[in-house]
């Protein structure tokens, strides 16, 4: 008689120590997109090895004016929130962190009320895009939530690349330019305030988009959308799967959705 081993699950995820970091600049980008630069001494040694990498911020409950250092072995913080970091700068020990201000939630409401001195924690970075540098030909799709991720990329090709990049936003009042040596060719698509259309904009771009077939693509949007949006690129535009990156930055209806839906279950 034969048995089957039993497989155990994976470990957990090993959470980064915290860093306490403070506000030190607080930049309107958009009516809906605050750039916030977090300054601290336990910013020594960060540094994201890829672009497109992930942190962790946590930020103060109701009735805080700074939140509580993370225990080591305690519960996930309930309002801790995964974000994309911009510039970093080691040197000065600082980073720079886009956020969209879309009216819920502890993320949003705290940055659109940010001042100077602001305390939170930092937890990160994560893994981030493995961008293939030699590659001529680059899709990014991405809505507003992961602009900050679009611009990481766009800052790392080089000036032989030629990027088509669809961004999904609110409004117009969005569109802003984005630095790039390489060849870019932007569209800027207003969704409108209704969160139920994500997405909608991205696949009309596409449907009408001259796609090179080695082109590599970067996918990060709304979870479910980003999962339409990719089964649209290979089944209706012929596009191969192992040339598409997803990435589910956020869902509809689910609060702190988590930072690791590459949208493999489908």
């Amino acid at each position: 008689m034969s048995t089957t081993p039993e497989t155990s699950a994976p470990p957990p995820r090993k959470r980064r120590p915290p860093r306490r970091v403070e506000v030190t600049n607080v930049q309107v980008l958009s009516p809906a997109m605050r750039r916030i630069t977090l300054k601290g001494t336990e910013l020594e040694g960060f540094a994201p090895e890829a672009p497109a990498s992930y942190i962790k911020l946590i930020f103060p409950e109701p009735g805080q004016t700074e939140p509580d250092r993370p225990l080591p072995d305690a519960p996930r913080p309930k309002s801790m929130r995964t974000y994309t970091p911009l510039a970093v700068r080691p040197d000065v020990h600082e980073v720079d962190v886009d956020f969209v201000l879309h009216g819920e939630g502890p993320a949003s409401t705290w940055a659109a009320q940010a001042r100077v001195g602001n305390v939170l924690f930092l937890m990160g970075p994560g893994p981030g895009y493995a961008l293939d540098k030699t590659a001529a030909e680059h899709l990014l799709i991405a809505d507003d939530s992961a602009l900050p991720a679009v611009e990481n990329i766009l800052a790392e090709l080089p000036s032989s690349a030629r990027v088509q990049l669809l961004v999904e936003v609110i409004s117009a009042d969005e569109e802003r330019t984005l630095k790039s040596t390489a060849a870019v060719t932007a569209q800027w698509l207003p969704r409108g305030s209704d969160h139920r259309s994500a997405g909608v904009p991205l696949e009309k771009a596409l449907r009408s988009l001259a796609i090179p077939a080695d082109a590599k693509i970067y996918l990060a949007c709304e979870a479910a959308a980003m999962r339409r949006i990719r089964k649209l690129l290979t089944d209706e535009l012929g596009i191969d799967r192992k040339n598409i990156v997803g990435r589910g930055y956020w869902k509809l209806d689910t609060i702190n959705h988590p930072d690791h839906d590459y949208g493999e279950d489908n």
